[in-house]
């Protein structure tokens, strides 16, 4: 999740919130999968058709603006693009932020989250350089 989030950075999150909300495009998620605390960032959500064209994102055909989106390395050809993926109904298509090395929804291995795995939402960075960023 860099730049938004960093390695080594402390966030506190909010672990009820996602129990009473359903996620949205663009939301940053924790989510859990066989025991381990993932975040990224809601691209689609059930109904939505999510597409990747040489590094640029498209949900429902209209370009994705994606200010907080890093590109440092070289990323393998199924990051840079893919799709059209529908993303079925209690699904949600995430991704990192810093979309070379993210390991995502774009990966056949990663694939969709369940919206159920959704357990909390990041507030902001703590026992860091960037110490009270809200994370957005």
């Amino acid at each position: 999740m860099e730049p938004t989030i960093r390695q080594g950075d402390h966030i506190v999150a909010d672990m009820r919130y996602y129990r009473s909300h359903t996620p949205k495009r663009l939301d940053t998620i924790v989510f859990e999968r066989d025991n381990i605390f993932f975040i990224k960032r809601v691209i689609a959500i059930g109904g939505d058709s999510v597409e990747g064209k040489n590094q640029v994102i498209y949900v429902d055909g209209r370009v994705l603006e994606e200010p907080y989106v890093e590109h440092i390395g070289e990323p393998p050809d199924w990051a840079n693009t893919f799709g059209p993926v529908i993303v079925p109904a209690n699904k949600v298509f995430v991704m990192g932020d810093n979309r070379d090395y993210s390991l995502d929804s774009r990966s056949e291995d990663f694939g969709l989250v369940d919206r159920s795995a959704v357990v909390g939402k990041p507030l902001y960075v703590f026992a860091s350089d960037r110490t009270g960023k809200s994370v957005r």
